[in-house]
């Protein structure tokens, strides 16, 4: 069994990509789980997967981009037993210029990506102080985050928050039973792309996409670890590291050459049903 095995972990936007195959991981390691998402079915079909490696799973449907969800979600996840591993998955982002995205958008995303990972850190932290046992926050941020890009201007800011801010919890645990570590991927073979109007990529972009299994084989081990900040993949390693020898205007103008131009077309619907409605 793995050091992570008996241990029980919260794994938001669980129903699909790096949080579906977090949770494959973990339930490979016998690790107990509490689901979270906003698709139901989706989210029941991850949770019957990781069941049959003999774990307890339990389903929370939930939509972090309504302000009043965190506190709710995590009053349900921990009614079934303490959260050892809090996993901050649960994000989006579009490609698209600034200008043509309406506000309630951006509004969403901002609450999404930092507000409800603030809060869900905060509630994991704090439950976790007075506790001796060994626990885990892992927040999945992005190589946007060394960068500003255009097209995803507010999206790769969510992500240098999150950088940040997990980064600075890492170091304040220094020493304690609570480790902080945040992972930012690169180009990962998910539903991301085609929700954010994106994948007019260039060929390196193409070239260096990961697998979600492979990004969270990498999650799990560096969560295990301890480790502060890991950037998965050795094109994304040298990309981040270059950014630090060019101009701040150069690293923009080359991620607009790497990432092309946003797809025509509408993005998909982000309206959720309101709390009690049918999922």
């Amino acid at each position: 069994m793995s050091e992570l095995g008996g241990k029980r972990a919260l794994v938001t936007g669980a129903s699909s990509g790096i949080g579906a195959a977090v949770a494959r991981e973990l339930a490979g390691q016998h690790v107990d789980l509490v689901l979270t998402a906003r698709r139901k079915p989706a989210l029941d079909a991850i949770a019957a997967e990781c069941s049959a490696k003999g774990v307890r799973v339990d389903v929370v449907i939930a939509d972090l981009g309504r302000p009043e969800a965190a506190p709710a979600l995590w009053a349900a996840a921990t009614a079934g037993g303490a959260i050892d591993i809090c996993i901050n998955n649960a994000g989006f982002g579009y490609f698209r210029p600034f200008a043509e995205i309406e506000w309630e958008r951006d509004a969403e995303m901002v609450q999404l990506n930092v507000t409800a990972l603030v809060q869900l850190s905060h509630l994991f932290v704090r439950a976790r102080t007075a506790d001796p046992g060994r626990a885990y926050l892992l927040n999945i941020a992005s190589i946007g985050a060394y960068q500003s890009v255009p097209n995803m201007a507010l999206y790769a800011a969510t992500k240098a928050f999150v950088r940040n801010f997990t980064e600075a919890l890492h170091d304040e645990h220094a020493g304690s039973p609570v480790s902080a570590t945040v992972v930012c991927p690169g180009g990962t073979k998910t539903e991301f792309h085609a929700n954010a109007g994106a994948g007019n990529y260039s060929w390196i972009a193409n070239a260096s996409m990961m697998s979600a299994e492979r990004c969270a084989r990498i999650c799990v081990r560096a969560m295990t670890r301890g480790k502060r900040t890991v950037i998965p993949g050795l094109v994304n390693k040298l990309s981040c590291f270059g950014v630090r020898l060019v101009p701040r205007w150069f690293a923009s103008w080359m991620a607009n050459r790497v990432l092309g131009k946003p797809r025509p077309g509408e993005l998909p619907s982000r309206t959720s049903p309101k709390p009690g409605a049918a999922a």
